[in-house]
């Protein structure tokens, strides 16, 4: 019967152990995971000016019609409502990438997006090719500055998909 008692003990130590190793592999994984998803929140905040500025200018070399039409009256003007809204946007996309709160969609500039984009005459094809170049400057950004180590399981991926679907979201908004 002692023998028994021993079995079940040195059975039940090696369970436990097995318990520990496996919660802390998973709690590194959660703090690598983490850690990643804040770089590369870092990294779009860091880098939104440049980000804006850049998919302005590529939609303005897009659509010299823009420019150069009788409707481009105050186009400087335009432009820096544009990037400021271009800022904005990374910085609620970088907050629904952490929080995934999509009130903050409805409690903010954003809803009233398309309607100031209407006051100020800027069409909404170019509006939304703007955010368009946003989303595919960011997913960019994410997938060079981002360190996706091996032991996080498809992190990255996820990362991107559910940034692909944060910005989809706000060029819903637009339409």
């Amino acid at each position: 019967m002692p023998f028994s008692d021993n079995n079940q003990i040195s059975s039940t130590d090696i369970e436990l152990k097995n318990i520990r190793n496996k919660n802390i592999e998973y709690i590194k994984e959660f703090i690598n995971t983490a850690n990643s998803r804040l770089d590369a929140i870092n990294s779009i905040t860091n880098n939104s000016h440049a980000i804006a500025a850049d998919a302005v200018t590529a939609m303005i070399c897009e659509n010299q019609d823009s420019v150069n039409s009788k409707i481009s009256i105050d186009t400087t003007n335009k432009m820096s409502v544009c990037l400021r809204d271009g800022e904005i946007i990374l910085r609620i996309v970088s907050y629904l990438l952490i929080s995934n709160d999509e009130s903050v969609l409805s409690k903010n500039c954003l809803k009233d997006l398309k309607n100031t984009y209407l006051a100020l005459g800027v069409p909404l094809k170019n509006a939304i090719r703007v955010v368009e170049l946003i989303r595919d400057a960011t997913i960019s950004d994410l997938k060079s500055s981002v360190n996706s180590t091996p032991g996080e399981k498809g992190f990255l991926p996820d990362l991107i998909s559910n940034t692909e679907f944060q910005f989809e979201r706000i060029i819903n908004l637009l339409k």
